[in-house]
């Protein structure tokens, strides 16, 4: 029979099998030659011996091999626990070597095992990293979700389609476009989509009403750890639905991978919190649930104490917040000591927060490094404790700036910081669905309003009568999804009057050439009798590194690229010919 290398067990012994593979790892015991083959499922002992042994010692690391042999139950002191196939070995009678391979520039182990290969080099030779176990089991994870979330929109009657990927260039937030060049439209250019929002509406007005897409999407941006030029994302799109609808649909989504991936059930519905509620709680619109910790107001109690920084921003119109950090268990020798805690003050200041202070909780009282610190809060100590409410060994840090969006700011990535230091969490996952945010927001550079989610949200009825005199008072039909603290999904309720969609693009500072430029072909089509309709992008490779413990997405690309942007597997982005480059698309280098 034929198997491969994670399928034999003690079932099998006796049996006559061939398996295809890799030699991974080669042990000679001096007569004896053990070599374990491996493939995309797992990996099998073999053992040479007798008339085998010197054809079997040609063979070297990452070999690819043919054997036939008879499967043997192992001795039991040689038995692998870890491995699937750990009880039993495959005693070789014949092998075929299919091609040789150069010595590896890394292991291909476990990393949990051993330390890990620079990941600069593991993705330059990317074809060899994707043999490791761990690297195996994220891009075949990936592939068994987007598995269920087809058969789970094909069942819900929705319809995959294919928008282009060489698209018109318009108007986009928070990230550059990539442009290629037309040969035989000298001088023009198409974008690579940022997303296929404009495309999959056109498919709700011409009637599809239920779409969705596995979506490559491309997004020039600054490097991050949870970003990539290029990455996918689960597109979708309904007619005639609602806010709880799409809600509903997704969470039906991420229950069928939960129970079908992971075999864990997920408890829906999900928690719901507002956009200001998460910002004065918890600093930002992504919060991490899986810990308490919130952000709490202490302006009033500082006013109160002698501790002359805080008073003096109190005092001026600004605010004091604080963080009680539980379970910190601070201590010298621990991991939350007082080394830790100025480097996270440190951190504020590079971020832009100068008032910043820590102090911890011991014996019912307030303590600090150095005690004066605490002492001059003892006159505010009865409020504070009474708003904080830490237990022994609590961690607590206090910010103050006259800008509360700085304060809460700092606040809330520190917040994340020393809770994830922390490392006590209530959940494995916690879910949350951020709404009811401000349809603008002031664009910190021009300082000119731009939307908080993307030009084509619609504003909620209740609010759409401040448009016109404080458009900074309109809410929009904006609701996010998050996960551990990152978002993991974002969606809204469209525009789907042309004459609203071209006065919000106006609003936005647009003028009316460039509305028609870059918006002209959308208002068009809205102007044909477009449906009311909605829709949510939940980012694939963000959710499932996520559901895997992981925070960086490059693991979970098949072929990523690194912080600049390169892949470094084949050496791109990558000069061109300058003369191809006139002759093809009529461009000219400078200098050339």
């Amino acid at each position: 029979m034929e198997a491969n290398c994670a399928e034999l067990n003690e079932q099998h012994v006796g049996k006559e099998v061939t398996l295809h593979g890799w030699c991974r790892y080669i042990r000679d015991h001096g007569g004896k030659l053990f070599i374990d083959i491996a493939d995309k499922h797992g990996a099998t002992q073999l053992v040479f011996e007798g008339k085998n042994l010197a054809e079997a010692s040609k063979l070297g690391k990452e070999y690819v091999i043919e054997v036939t042999g008879k499967v043997a139950k192992r001795n039991a002191d040689t038995v692998d626990s870890k491995n699937p196939t750990g009880k039993i070995e495959v005693a070789v009678s014949s092998l075929k070597i299919f091609n040789e391979s150069k010595i590896p520039p890394f292991e291909l182990i476990e990393e949990k095992e051993k330390f890990l290969a620079n990941e600069e080099i593991r993705m330059k030779y990317r074809y060899l990293d994707l043999r490791r176990p761990q690297a195996l089991r994220h891009i075949i994870l990936k592939d068994k979700v987007t598995k269920i979330i087809r058969q789970y929109f094909w069942d819900q009657d929705f319809l995959e389609l294919e928008t282009p990927m060489l698209v018109k260039d318009t108007y986009e937030t928070g990230a550059r476009t990539y442009l290629v060049p037309s040969r035989v439209n000298p001088g023009k250019f198409y974008s690579l989509p940022q997303s296929p929002q404009f495309y999959k509406q056109i498919c709700m007005v011409a009637g599809l009403e239920k779409y969705f897409q596995i979506a490559k999407c491309f997004r020039d941006e600054d490097p991050r750890e949870d970003r990539q030029p290029e990455f996918t994302q689960v597109d979708i799109e309904v007619a005639f639905k609602d806010e709880k609808y799409i809600q509903s649909l997704i969470e039906g989504m991420l229950k069928k991978i939960f129970k079908e991936a992971l075999g864990k059930q997920l408890k829906t519905p999900f928690k719901h919190m507002s956009f200001r509620e998460s910002m004065e709680n918890y600093g930002n619109d992504k919060p991490d649930l899986r810990y308490e910790n919130k952000i709490v107001d202490i302006t009033e109690e500082a006013a109160k104490s002698n501790y002359n920084i805080l008073k003096r921003v109190s005092e001026n119109g600004g605010r004091v917040k604080a963080i009680a950090f539980s379970g910190a268990k601070y201590s010298k020798e621990g991991a939350i000591n007082e080394n830790y805690m100025l480097k996270a003050i440190e951190l504020a200041k590079s971020l832009g927060l100068k008032g910043l202070t820590w102090l911890y909780f011991r014996d019912k009282a307030l303590r600090s490094e150095p005690q004066s610190i605490a002492d001059s809060l003892r006159p505010s100590e009865k409020g504070l404790l009474k708003k904080l409410s830490p237990k022994d060994g609590d961690v607590i840090i206090i910010g103050a700036d006259l800008s509360e969006k700085l304060l809460l700011d700092v606040l809330g990535k520190l917040r994340k910081i020393i809770s994830d230091k922390i490392g006590i969490y209530s959940s494995e996952f916690e879910f949350l669905w951020m709404d009811e945010y401000p349809l603008f927001e002031i664009d910190e550079v021009t300082k000119k309003l731009k939307p908080s989610h993307n030009p084509v949200t619609s504003p909620t009825l209740e609010t759409l009568k401040y448009l016109d005199s404080a458009p900074e008072k309109v809410m929009s039909r904006q609701y996010d999804l998050v996960l551990n603290g990152f978002e993991i999904a974002s969606g809204s309720i469209r525009i789907t009057s042309p004459e609203l969609q071209r006065k919000i693009l106006y609003i936005m500072g647009m003028s009316e050439k460039t509305i028609e430029n870059s918006f002209g072909f959308l208002l068009e089509a809205l102007s044909y009798g477009a449906p009311p309709h909605g829709g949510i992008a939940p980012g694939l490779d963000r959710l499932v590194a996520l559901l895997s413990g992981e925070h960086n997405i490059r693991d979970f690309i098949l072929f990523p690229k690194n912080k600049k942007g390169e892949l470094l597997l084949d050496g791109s982005p990558s000069q061109v010919d300058a003369k191809r480059l006139k002759e093809d698309f009529g461009i000219e280098l400078e200098g050339e």
